[in-house]
Parts: structure tokens; sequence; C-alpha cells
């Protein structure tokens, strides 16, 4: 971590060196440590550091771009001097106008930064392993995942004057455990280590991996279904990918193409883009430096914006919504704290209200099929329980 008066001192070498008619930096600092096990025991811990400052260089409409994970000056002014050579001889972006201009007092004050999980040592990580392969040692089960926390700070200024600072941090875990014949799985992440309750997540995975033994087949058909969260969030993911996002849609390529503004799904569906969402990472700002705000996708059922990004936003004559991914970027924007609004039924009111049907924990190896019409294929894994009456009979 270098600080937000570094990380300024870093940009404005850039600036007055740059011969460019724009140009911006990006520098991405983090620090990330890994516990990994598997049959029980703990088998790998990792601890690694890395820096990346990225530098896109704009003459008219010409883009290059260059980056080093060096902090050294000599290094940066010489990224720079790449990224103003590339963009000499690219050919010229007809969609560019310019790199977006934001003011200081634009970006909202969000917390993206816990004390506690900064302080997390290799230890911690272990005595959280602890608790977690006691729950399998209790049930006979073998247990595999990882314990992870990290803390990063991002930086995204350009020659127009914009500054966006943020650092933040988080822990991950994830959880498999395994008996003869079957599987349970349940990951979490957050800002605050405090939480997460590592034994409360090793006992949701465990009785799935016991409920799930001695797995029946079942014919293919059309089944009512049930998705925990997990699988559901497969299907925000490719929606947020290939239906959301503008320069797909500007291209001809995405579903929504003459269905902004029409009922796309149930209208019990309300899908927000929320980065402020108190249970999601929070972050105040994109890889552009413009401010996130929180955006409405679907509005009980009905289709109602695309994500820009400045690149798409400059084409359409419209602005960008704060979705731009760190360049270069040849996918375009992407909607990252996507919000599915609850309804009014519980998982188990659901299940019960269902006289035969399928409960999917999460889904496996998704790949799209057809963009156009979202399709994709995948595989259940980890806890696919059948539903017979009202009650989850057996795997």
């Amino acid at each position: 971590m270098i600080g937000k008066r570094e990380a300024k001192r870093v940009l404005n070498m850039v600036y007055e060196h740059s011969k460019a008619d724009q140009v911006e930096v990006s520098i991405f600092n983090h620090e990330q440590s890994l516990t990994r096990f598997a049959n029980n025991y703990i088998h790998q811990n990792v601890n690694e550091s890395n820096s990346s400052i990225s530098i896109r260089a704009i003459f008219g409409k010409k883009i290059g771009f260059a980056s080093t994970n060096s902090l050294d000056s000599k290094k940066i002014r010489e990224t720079l001097k790449w990224a103003e050579e590339i963009a000499e001889l690219q050919r010229e972006n007809s969609d560019f106008t310019s790199l977006p201009s934001v003011r200081k007092n634009q970006y909202r004050t969000v917390k993206t930064f816990a004390k506690r999980t900064a302080g997390i040592t290799n230890t911690d990580r272990a005595k959280a392993v602890a608790e977690i392969v006691s729950v399998a040692d209790k049930y006979s089960l073998t247990t595999y995942g990882s314990v992870s926390n990290g803390t990063a700070e991002v930086c995204i200024g350009n020659s127009l004057g914009t500054l966006a600072y943020a650092s933040c941090n988080d822990v991950f875990c994830n959880i498999v455990m395994s008996g003869g014949d079957s599987t349970g799985y349940t990951q979490t992440g957050a800002r605050d280590i405090l939480d997460i309750n590592f034994e409360r997540l090793a006992e949701t995975a465990a009785q799935k991996a016991i409920h799930s033994a001695n797995p029946i087949d079942l014919p293919p058909g059309k089944y009512t279904a049930i998705f925990e969260p997990l699988a559901a969030r497969e299907f925000l993911d490719f929606l947020g990918y290939y239906a959301f996002n503008a320069k797909i849609y500007n291209e001809g390529r995405s579903f929504l193409c003459g269905k902004l503004g029409k009922r796309i799904v149930d209208k019990r569906i309300t899908i927000v883009d929320d980065p402020f969402f108190s249970k999601g990472f929070v972050f105040p700002f994109d890889f552009e430096g413009v401010p996130k705000r929180k955006l409405v996708l679907v509005s009980k059922g009905i289709a109602k914006n695309l994500v820009q990004d400045s690149l798409t936003a400059s084409k359409t004559r419209s602005k960008s919504t704060g979705h731009a991914l760190a360049a270069p970027n040849p996918f375009g924007p992407i909607p990252m704290h996507l919000v599915l609004k609850g309804g009014t039924k519980s998982l188990g009111r659901m299940i019960k209200e269902t006289k035969k049907g399928i409960l999917v924990t999460r889904f496996h190896y998704t790949n799209i099929i057809d963009a156009y019409r979202l399709t994709f294929t995948g595989m259940t894994r980890d806890g696919t329980f059948l539903i017979e009456d009202g009650c989850v009979t057996r795997a």
C-alpha cells in the first residue's frame, strides 16, 4: 500500500511527462493471503503482494495502453512512453469522445475498509479452518476449501482532473463437505470478519453432504425447480454480462434488443445494481473514476436500463452509469453489484407448496450457449434434492 498522497504524486508525474492530449492512470495495489485445506488438514498457505500501474494515452481518437507492476519512477515513465507509442500506431476509435471529468464532491463516502479484517493473520485463518474441520470430524466427513483475506487500494486519475481513491478489504470462505457418495457446499464473503461464522457455514455444508447420501437417478423432464442463492446467482451473472451490457446491446447482440421498456420476466422480479447495498461489497467508483450509483435494471418484470461506460455512452450521446471495467476492456460495461429484490415467500414455504420438484444448491461449469436468447448450460452440484408433496425427500 502506498497511500493516497503517494498515489497522487505518481499521477502528477505521469501528467507532467505525458505528450498525449489526454492520459489516464490506474493504480491497483493489493496484499492477499490464502489458506487452503483438504482431507481435514491445512496443506497450503500463500501470501502475495503486488502492484499494478496502467496508463491509457490518447491522441485525438487514438488510444494506447501499457502497464507495469513496478513502482519505480523510471519504469513508470517508460510505461507512459510505451502507451504513447502504441497510441500513435492505432486506428482512430470513432466512438471515443473524452475521458470522464469528475469533481471531487461527486463521490459518495462509503465504508470499504474494516480494520479487523486487515488484522487477520495466518494463525487466525488456521483457527477458522480448525472450526470447519471440527464440524467435519463430528459427522465423519472429509472437508476441503479455503479461507482468504486481502487488502487493496485503487486509485484512478486522469489529466482532466478526475481523482478517485479508495482502500478496501475482504474475507472469503468456501467449504466442501464430502461423504462416501455425497457432497455439500457453501461459501460466503464479507468486508468485516465478524460477519462470518465459520462453524455455522461448516454445519450448512455438512448437512447438505449428509442429506445427499444415497442419491437416486431422476429421469429427464420438466420439474418445478427451486434455486438457492448460489444457483440463482448464475442467472443474474449471465443477465449482467449479456443483457444489460450497453456495448453488446449497441451491437445488436443483446437479449434486451427490442425489449427495453417491455416485460421480460415475471412481474414479481425487480433487479437493481446497487453498489451501496449493505450486504454487498460497497464501492464508490468504477475503473474510469466515475462515481457509482444505484440503477434499476428490471422493475416489476420490465427492462428499464442498460449499464454504460464512457465509450458506450459517447456512442449513444448518453452518460456513463459508472460501470467501466479496467482498461483495456473489449467486453464493455458490466453491473457488478446486482441485487434481486426479495419476494414474500420463504424457502421453506416454497418447498412446502411444491408437489414434485428439485431443490438446487448451486450450478457448476456454466457456459453460455446462445447469448442473444440467454441460453446457458451447466451441471448441478454439491446438494441437489428431490421435493415430494412439500418435503425434501432424498438426493
